[in-house]
């Protein structure tokens, strides 16, 4: 009997789709219970060669998704997949040994929708000082970054906000994924930035919307890969830029693609959040380096934010077809 799929789509990641295969390998959760459904993005390195050398130590199969995009890989993964309980990770994710077990137990409850748990921080070296600081200030039940998918909200289960229950340990109902029309874009490449949406924070706020329970687990958690690359400002001023693009789509999507007053929405978004930060930095101290550094990288990261929410608009001003792409009803099809 399959309890549950663990969907994966990657691409051209061999390496640490092996890392992320080999945990699943571990789980307490017999794996005869459990399938892993592999989703290729358009690789064209070693993948489907890992993906097969798991086939004799896991109910696993890998199936092509070529087309751009990571709600086109979800998609696919949830087409594919055998059980009600889907369980969404990424491919530099590395679940703990019970994080099967635990999303199954917990879905035993019918009033259960998603479920979430630790997404503990694999730092490839040793982060810079003004990251670790910003990575220590206390958020919601602990810490958590959201731009590097990481928190940490101790042990224990109770109920969660959606808006923590992020792609790299996504665990959702079927039912419950299905009945708000699927995954919004995300994961799309550069030069198809204008296509991007809110992927699942759209899901996972419409499906507690619909009346559906959110929980937290900390059995359920993954280590998450946070690269040396993406332990830079120019790193946080890519993901505000697109973090702007995709709040652009969810506030068109909101006005069903009535005119936004660009420049008041802009002055509302970055005025108190500049004020916020530059508090913040008097009550750290000027004298500290870190802190310094850690205000111009989250001011710069707002200015992107700000240049990436203008991209959208100005592209939806100029490709009529655009509306129609951010004002569809799912994109499951």
């Amino acid at each position: 009997m399959i309890r549950a799929s663990v969907i994966i789509p990657t691409r051209d990641r061999a390496e640490l789709l092996d890392r992320c295969l080999a945990a699943l390998t571990r789980q307490t959760l017999s794996a005869e219970e459990f399938e892993v459904v592999v989703v290729d993005n358009g690789s064209r390195d070693a993948t489907a060669q890992v993906a097969a050398g798991y086939a004799t130590r896991l109910a696993l199969r890998c199936i092509a998704a070529p087309e751009p995009g990571l709600h086109v890989g979800r998609h696919a993964g949830l087409r594919a997949a055998h059980a009600e309980v889907l369980m969404y990770t990424d491919d530099d994710a590395e679940p703990e040994p019970a994080w099967v077990e635990a999303v199954v137990q917990a879905f035993e409850d019918p009033a259960v929708g998603l479920v979430g748990g630790n997404d503990y921080p694999r730092f490839e070296s040793d982060p810079p000082a003004w990251l670790q600081r910003w990575w220590n200030e206390p958020v919601y039940r602990g810490r958590a970054l959201g731009y590097l998918s990481v928190l940490d909200f101790g042990s224990g289960s109770f109920p969660l906000a959606p808006e923590y229950i992020w792609g790299c340990n996504f665990s959702v109902r079927r039912r419950a994924l299905e009945s708000v029309g699927g995954f919004h874009p995300d994961g799309v490449p550069q030069e198809l930035m204008r296509l991007r949406g809110d992927g699942e924070s759209y899901v996972a706020n419409a499906i507690v919307g619909r009346g559906w329970r959110a929980i937290f687990d900390s059995r359920a958690s993954v280590h998450h890969l946070v690269p040396a690359a993406r332990m830079t400002g120019g790193y946080f001023e890519q993901r505000g830029f697109a973090q702007g693009v995709s709040d652009s789509y969810s506030a068109v999507r909101r006005h069903r693609g009535a005119p936004l007053p660009l420049s008041e929405r802009l002055r509302a978004r970055l005025r108190p959040a500049v004020g916020s930060l530059r508090a913040r930095w008097n009550m750290a101290g000027s004298r500290d380096p870190a802190a310094s550094t850690l205000l111009e990288v989250r001011l710069s990261t707002l200015r992107a934010w700000a240049e990436g929410f203008a991209f959208h608009q100005s592209a939806l001003r100029s490709d009529p077809d655009l509306l129609g792409w951010v004002l569809k009803d799912n994109y499951l099809t």
